[in-house]
């Protein structure tokens, strides 16, 4: 495809701007590069060309060009549109500028140099979609700088014809809907979700609300809630999918592996609510009978499979959390790309620290909702079906509150473990031996918190107490490390080794007995064959002793 000269030059002109039917004939017969002077791109008299407009169009290029070519060219690009110096100077993502003002542009890899094109191009692309826009689909004279590598020129998505280049569909990487730096391959289903749902008030006839009874007016009120909460909250949860996952899947951020720990199940939580919404909306504006939708719903199989889901997604939350927390700190692409992506309409002006709980809060929600209507229902069996339900979603609640404790306490162990020092047990070689390769996160923990261990009238020490399902453990921070340390009254003990106190307790050989003078002290007594060991402990309130 090439067009047809009418005006050969002999020599590259002095203006700032070639036709194409010169710079083709510039570049086919002389094998010249223009400089970058010589080339625009104006899409009509009254829109003139941008360093934008000019720095899209050359990054496409790259796509044709060998590895030689690559090196050679991204300099090139470098100097005219990325450098500090240069003068077209265009908008470069954080992330690029960031490594170019660590790292020499020629010393980059082929693969990395394509990447940050492409990384640059995509910055550019609100601009374009402005311009076009803000004109019709009409013919575009385009004016570029052409090398040997460059025959192709763009021509998956423009032609030549007589001088002119035509679009023939949209320019690599934009979308004419709107801009779109991080492309999302979003399901057809959730495109609705952006509309808010119809309210029952606005599509009843005027006629059907006067028949309906204060009672059953506000349980339609009830229901519509159901319908519209849920709603968001399938959009909520899209935006987690489509924002942050798949992007963040795409541009090598993250694995997949990393990312399915991070979201674990969020497709097949998304597919039950978004197959939720329609059974519920299958009733239309005025509900007659729900309580058999939502027994299905929240009960029998399709509760447990629910349950299963929601379980495994909530109880990776608060670690997920501090995974995303830990990785912004270390890396500054991937805090750029979430900072970006928080700021997209579609996140709502929440952070991704506030949307990935919603699912949690929206299990809270459920019971309560439906006791709501449960409450504006006079038919008995209905509200039967309905309470019933509630009772469910209760129980399903119950259950990942428990999941998301249990994942709480093993991370805190895995904490306390990867912090552990044992060396202060070696004055008992008996204890050392037994407990120097203790693995507290092969343990359950059922309890932790601040106490004092009065070992004498004198000696008082602050502990972190762990109990567990066979041991109670007692703790002490040094800096960093939670050190466990025997303990004696008398210092002729220390010396000898003997009668320590030591900081694990075997459960199955202790009981406890309240302390008579201080309701927040409680004693442990640890016996064995040969005698017993006394342990005062205060915790900090008596609700704390308590537990």
């Amino acid at each position: 495809q090439t067009a047809s000269l009418s005006s050969p030059l002999s020599q590259p002109p002095t203006s700032p701007c070639l036709s194409l039917q010169q710079a083709m004939h510039l570049h086919f017969n002389t094998h010249q590069t223009l400089p970058y002077k010589f080339f625009s791109l104006s899409l009509s008299p009254s829109l003139p060309s941008s360093p934008s407009q000019l720095c899209y169009l050359h990054a496409d290029l790259f796509k044709n060009l060998s590895t030689k070519e690559t090196k050679k060219q991204f300099v090139e690009f470098y100097n005219s549109f990325l450098d500090k110096g240069a003068i077209l100077r265009v908008q470069v993502p954080h992330n690029v500028s960031f490594e170019l003002d660590r790292t020499r542009p020629d010393l980059l890899s082929e693969e990395q140099q394509k990447k940050f094109v492409q990384e640059v191009q995509s910055a550019q692309a609100p601009e374009i979609i402005f311009v076009f826009s803000a004109i019709p689909f009409i013919p575009i004279p385009l004016f570029l700088p052409l090398s040997s590598s460059s025959s192709v020129l763009l021509l998956s998505s423009i032609s030549v014809d007589e001088g002119v280049l035509l679009l023939e569909g949209p320019l690599p990487g934009l979308s004419l809907s709107g801009p779109t730096p991080q492309q999302e391959e979003q399901d057809p289903r959730l495109l609705e979700l952006e509309q808010d749902p119809p309210n029952w008030r606005e599509h009843t006839p005027p006629d059907t609300l006067k028949d309906l009874s204060k009672k059953e007016t506000k349980r339609q009120e009830v229901i519509n809630e159901l319908f519209a909460t849920e709603h968001a909250h399938v959009r909520m949860l899209s935006v987690l999918q489509t924002v942050f996952w798949k992007p963040l899947e795409r541009e090598e951020l993250m694995t997949a592996t990393e990312l399915a720990t991070i979201f674990p199940s969020l497709d097949e939580i998304i597919d039950m609510h978004c197959e939720y919404g329609p059974t519920l909306r299958q009733h239309n504006f005025i509900v007659k009978a729900i309580g058999t939708t939502l027994l299905n719903r929240f009960g029998g199989t399709e509760g447990e499979w629910f349950q299963k889901l929601t379980s495994r997604f909530c109880s990776h939350q608060t670690w997920a959390l501090e995974q995303l927390k830990m990785r912004q700190k270390k890396d500054p692409r991937f805090n750029s790309f979430i900072l970006e992506a928080e700021s997209r309409p579609q996140c709502r002006r929440l952070q991704l620290k506030d949307i990935i709980p919603t699912e949690m809060q929206r299990l809270t929600k459920y019971p309560l909702l439906l006791e709501n209507i449960a409450k504006c229902t006079e038919d008995t069996l209905e509200k039967e079906s309905i309470q019933q339900s509630a009772e469910c979603c209760r129980k399903i609640l119950n259950h990942v509150n428990e999941e998301v404790k249990q994942m709480e306490n093993l991370l805190t162990l895995k904490d306390y473990q990867r912090r552990l020092d044992t060396s202060g047990l070696k004055p008992s070689n008996e204890l050392y031996l037994e407990y120097k390769y203790l693995d507290l996160a092969q343990r359950r923990m059922i309890y932790e918190g601040p106490l004092t261990w009065r070992v004498t009238k004198e000696k008082t020490l602050d502990v972190q107490c762990v109990l567990l399902g066979d041991l109670l453990v007692l703790l002490q921070k040094q800096d960093d490390k939670m050190v466990l340390k025997c303990q004696s009254k008398s210092n002729i003990a220390v010396q000898e080794g003997k009668q320590m106190l030591s900081p694990i307790i075997k459960l199955d050989s202790a009981f406890l007995r309240e302390v008579a003078t201080d309701r927040k002290a409680f004693y442990v007594i640890f016996t064995w064959d040969s005698g017993a060991q006394i342990y005062e402990l205060v915790a900090q309130s008596v609700g704390e002793r308590k537990k």
